[in-house]
């Protein structure tokens, strides 16, 4: 169970152009019209007039926002009383006809507060430019799919949404640190083998595991990694990581069934989508963003023997003593214990951890200039970061570039972006576990103040000599690479009614990076080997070319005031190419030359290695959502997808969802107090599936055999050995939850409890040796996850009128998991664990997925009554 206890003070202000752009594009889902009874609305500036016969009258205007004056689509329009409910169009126009009278015409927008105003044949001048001005809260009351954007009152699912300033109070490292923070369903887990490396993405949870183990290992992808959406599009955990913050406008977490219903055979681990910041109307703005910080090594956990106690642990070990009975042996451990002592009483105690750690220095810059008319708007920008880790040699620089377009002309809409993306990363090529083995008794430098090549050096040649690290350290290597590539993203829209509005989609990311790791002929690894094979210099290339099309027909409509529908229907296709080249020298003569010419040539029986694999999914959707009087709730979702990654016999699958939702404090029997705000109960039921699997996994693969040739040409050999029969994994996911803000939105309360039952799993099976292949993929297995989240936010200082909100956060989550019907099906797997040094990880009924099977260190003074 984890519990993060959080305190924030920050002022708010209203809501500005840049969430009126984060409406605008949200009203371009037509799905306004479905909450007009519970939204709030936009404005827009247009003349109005009236006209018409005696019994008539008839009243035209814009709606616009109070802080940009953008003229705002999809604004509800009702006249109490009557059942005349309108929306403003593309150009935030509207029109009411009604007969002559005196009314109540309410206007309402999700995230903008509700305006009412009396209307007759007298008075509308009012009505020729209507302002409204953003609610004090807002991107946390919307939830964002990625596909629609629904008022979080009126939604069934289970989801958090967090602005892009509230991430940015938290951490400005990245989006993935603070959502770390904020909500508990969200985990990253430590990474005990490369701790804190800029250059290594981390493992991200949603909710726990839903896959065994060991396959991001075997196959170089994560099955238990969420998807991520940004700006509608899937994109990498690398994107997301690399991401500046400024740029970001809201991240929302799509946790259950109901909410991750849309991508249902992509979301068994959860969805994570991310918004940009939009360009906004008017004269060119220039703006300029910078994040500076510090980063180091918190060494407090490496509790290590200092000099003195190492040797008297090797003393009680044995390390001095010959087990041969050989006196002359015996004679060479005592002389080599006692220069140790002396050492020691010299005062030599080296602490070797410090020696490869700096303090690090992290810098982000970001430019952006937006403009633009009524019509067309722009915005370029401009980032740059850097990322130096607290290991020496140790970097991560990003550079990127971004265009945004957007051109509306009658009932259409068009959007691009466009982004342009170079990255230079820098590892260390001695590792920090290399200066953590090194023992306190001995020296950094000899006696002239120069590195030895070794730390003690044996008599006879029984033993290995103990490497420097200093040395190796201080020699020509590198570990470093760099990547090229861009991404645009198209969208173009067209608002056929103000019911019913159509999507498409697409976008096409190219990348290509290339990475080089020179090892040193004078490196300690070299030692035994000849001049010809002493250095190494490996160098590879990976081409990646992915484009994703989507298109989409949602409609919304209101009925009778009371009945809310709104549906989205679409097509969805991807398809992925990567390519992989790549080569290894060998034998340099000397340390300075380090480029791959002055190599010898290729290592004994080696070769250039290439690869290549695709990956094509296509999918239809369907998704729906009916409320009734904004009270009780119901969504429901059904997705046929087809994937290459599974078997041929199980190609394509169907995912579906159901979520339910009552707004409580809506009821009649709460209409007399204040108390709460929002009091809603929902539960949801569905079972998404997960395609983050390796690309021919079920495919029978084979290698050609170059070295034996017969009449008939160069034969093959079996690579991999398919499985036709390979199933999707499934993920069956039950949540119940409830929503709670009281005291003016003072307290906020959000719990749920959720089972999550994996079956059939998908798993890597060692094979016998008789089949000439090492593994297969197939089913095996279920995994079970129970868990419960909980988040409590008070707000002890709350005054919005000045825009000061003090709000203090406790989150709490507690997951169990375990694995059934597996039998001794991973029995393999365990055995190789269990040979293995770092294998921490056991298979079997009943067994924990997170559980670590390693051995516990023991106290030098207990080892030491022990041996007595």
């Amino acid at each position: 169970m984890k519990i993060n206890l959080r305190i924030v003070f920050f002022r708010l202000k209203a809501c500005g152009a840049g969430f009126a752009l984060f409406v605008f594009v949200m009203a371009l889902s037509s799905v306004s019209a479905l909450y007009a009874q519970n939204g709030t609305g936009v404005g827009g500036a247009v003349r109005a007039e009236t006209v018409g016969s005696p019994e008539k009258m008839t009243v035209k205007g814009v709606v616009v926002d109070k802080e940009t004056g953008e003229t705002m689509i999809g604004v509800s329009i009702r006249v109490l009383g009557t059942d005349v409910i309108t929306v403003t169009d593309i150009d935030g126009a509207y029109s009411l006809t009604l007969p002559k009278g005196r009314y109540k015409v309410v206007f309402t927008y999700i995230g903008y507060e509700k305006l009412e105003r009396e209307l007759d044949a007298s008075h509308t001048e009012s009505f020729k430019k209507v302002v409204m001005a953003p609610a004090s809260k807002t991107m946390n009351e919307v939830v964002v799919t990625g596909i629609y954007q629904r008022k979080k009152e009126s939604f069934t699912g289970s989801a958090a949404t967090f602005e892009g300033p509230e991430l940015k109070k938290i951490g400005v490292q990245n989006v993935l640190q603070s959502l770390k923070t904020l909500d508990p369903s969200f985990k990253i887990a430590d990474n005990i083998q490369f701790g804190s490396d800029p250059n290594r993405m981390p493992d991200i949870e949603i909710r726990g595991k839903s896959s065994i183990m060991g396959l991001k290992e075997e196959y170089g992808t994560d099955p238990n990694q969420p998807l991520f959406i940004l700006d509608g599009f899937e994109t990498d955990l690398q994107t997301v990581s690399d991401l500046n913050m400024n740029r970001v406008a809201s991240v929302t977490i799509l946790k259950d069934a109901a909410s991750t219903a849309i991508y249902g055979s992509k979301a068994a681990n959860g969805v994570v989508v991310i918004e940009t910041v939009k360009p906004e109307k008017g004269r060119l703005r220039l703006s300029y963003k910078g994040d500076f910080s510090l980063t180091k090594a918190d060494l407090t956990d490496y509790n290590l023997m200092n000099a003195n106690e190492k040797i008297k642990f090797e003393e009680l070990a044995g390390l001095y003593t010959d087990l041969t009975n050989d006196p002359l042996n015996q004679l060479r451990l005592d002389n080599l214990r006692n220069e140790r002592l002396k050492e020691v009483a010299r005062g030599v105690d080296t602490y070797w951890l410090s020696e490869p750690l700096r303090t690090g220095f992290v810098q982000k810059h970001n430019v952006y200039a937006d403009g633009g008319e009524e019509k067309i708007r722009y915005g370029l920008g401009l980032t740059y970061g850097n990322t130096e880790g607290v290991m020496k040699e140790s970097s991560r620089q990003t550079l990127s570039g971004n265009l945004d377009l957007i051109y509306r002309t009658g009932k259409f809409q068009f959007s691009n972006k466009l982004t342009i993306d170079y990255l230079e990363t820098s590892d260390p090529v001695v590792s920090f576990s290399e200066y953590a083995l090194a023992n306190p008794y001995y020296r950094k430098y000899n006696a002239d103040g120069g590195v030895d090549k070794y730390l003690y050096v044996p008599e006879n040649d029984d033993e290995a000599p103990v490497p420097n690290p200093l040395w190796n350290a201080r020699l020509n290597n590198y570990d470093r690479g760099d990547e090229f590539g861009f991404t645009n993203n198209f969208i173009a829209e067209w608002f056929a009614t103000t019911d019913l509005r159509a999507r498409a989609k697409f976008g096409v990311t190219k990348t290509t990076a290339t990475a080089e790791t020179r090892l040193s002929p004078l490196h300690t690894d070299f030692d035994s080997m000849s001049d010809t094979e002493k250095g190494s210099y490996e160098h590879s290339t990976t081409a990646v070319t992915k484009y994703e099309g989507d298109l989409s027909v949602t409609y919304g409509k209101l009925f009778r005031e009371v009945h809310m529908l709104n549906l989205v229907g679409g097509f969805n296709f991807s398809n992925t190419e990567s390519t992989r080249n790549g080569y290894k020298a060998i034998g340099f003569t000397e340390d300075q030359f380090g480029a791959p010419s002055f190599a010898n040539g290729y290592p004994d029986g080696g070769k250039p290695s290439y690869s290549e694999s695709t990956t094509r999914a296509a999918s239809f959707y369907l998704n729906g959502g009916y409320a009734y009087d904004n009270r009780y709730l119901l969504d429901v979702n059904y997705r046929r997808d087809g994937a290459s990654m599974f078997g041929s016999s199980h190609r394509f699958h169907d995912t579906w969802s159901v979520g339910i939702g009552w707004n409580i404090h809506k009821e009649k029997f709460m209409s007399g107090t204040d108390l709460f705000q929002l009091l809603k109960l929902r539960a949801s039921v569905g079972n998404p599936g997960n395609q983050n699997f390796s690309a021919y996994q079920a495919f029978t693969t084979y290698q050609f055999n170059g070295w034996m040739t017969n009449v008939f040409g160069a034969g093959v050999l079996i690579s991999a050995l398919g499985n036709p029969d390979l199933q999707w994994q499934n993920t069956l996911n039950y949540t119940v939850g409830t929503d709670i803000a009281m005291f003016d939105n003072r307290l906020n309360v959000t719990v749920d409890v959720f089972r999550k039952i994996t079956d059939p799993l998908l798993a890597v099976i060692t094979t016998p040796g008789s089949v000439g292949v090492k593994s297969v993929a197939m089913n095996a297995g279920q995994q079970n996850t129970n868990g419960l989240e909980a988040t409590l936010r008070v707000s002890p200082i709350h005054n919005l009128e000045k825009g000061i909100q003090w709000t203090v956060s406790l989150n709490a989550r507690t997951y169990k998991s375990k694995y059934a019907h597996i039998g001794n099906s991973l029995s393999a797997l365990n055995k190789a664990g269990q040979a293995s040094v770092t294998g921490t990880t056991r298979y079997y009924d009943g067994g924990s997925p997170t559980a670590i099977w390693a051995v516990r260190s023991v106290d030098t003074r207990k080892m030491s009554f022990m041996l007595a």
